[in-house]
């Protein structure tokens, strides 16, 4: 504090120490790590959204985001390391570009309770919580099918898999829609900096095993915050 004409005066950015409701504006990243047999995963994308926080006490508060995300691949029904007939035919073909597009969104619910530990101008924060997470995803490719001869049987090798044989692209494009809406443990850690008086910055990271057997979705969020 500064001794100002006899009034003690807080310095102009020693204000997290002081509780305070503070609403962000949010970007960041976000990975999409859901169920693989259900929606396409292992991708990093740019995300968007809004947090608030609320405090109860000094040393908690209630964190909460909205987040939203775009997954765009050019990947059909198939991963280009599949055992799949439309990844064997652009494999066999590789003139012939690839031109199935799944398209994917991502929007996140994301309460938790934290723990805060303020100083003057900063504040690092640790909690936990269940959030709701809904992905879609858009599917347009032209199916690729093993056409096999009249009487004859789908060639097969020493292990007894399917080889695939001649393979052909259909002309038209199919559309296929699917969606997932998973609840998620939230386990998440940042810190609040602020900047001037009323606007702070936060820079956060958030961890979301949603299933076990399959990568955890995660989102590193980076935000500017007013504080009311």
């Amino acid at each position: 504090m500064l001794l100002a004409s006899g009034v003690l005066v807080r310095p102009l950015r020693a204000q997290q120490s002081e509780s305070a409701i503070e609403v962000y504006g949010l970007t960041g990243a976000y990975f999409f790590g859901n169920d693989p047999h259900i929606l396409k995963n292992r991708d990093w994308r740019p995300q968007i959204g809004v947090g608030a926080l609320f405090p109860f006490g000094s040393k908690w508060a209630a964190l909460i985001d909205g987040n939203y995300s775009k997954l765009r691949l050019n990947e059909g029904l198939h991963h280009p390391d599949t055992y799949h007939p439309a990844s064997a035919f652009y494999k066999r073909n590789p003139g012939i570009p690839n031109e199935d597009v799944t398209t994917q969104h991502m929007i996140a619910i994301l309460p938790s309770v934290t723990r805060l530990w303020r100083r003057e101008r900063y504040s690092i924060y640790i909690g936990a919580g269940l959030g709701l997470e809904r992905q879609s995803q858009l599917i347009r490719h032209r199916p690729v099918n093993e056409v096999v001869e009249p009487g004859g049987e789908p060639p097969v090798d020493a292990m007894g898999n399917l080889t695939f044989g001649r393979l052909v692209r259909a002309d038209e494009f199919v559309e296929s829609k699917d969606a997932v809406v998973s609840m998620a443990l939230i386990l998440r850690g940042g810190v609040l900096v602020n900047l001037a008086p009323r606007v702070s910055l936060r820079v956060g990271y958030s961890f979301l095993p949603a299933y076990l057997d399959a990568p955890a979705p995660q989102s590193v969020e980076v935000g500017i915050g007013y504080r009311f």
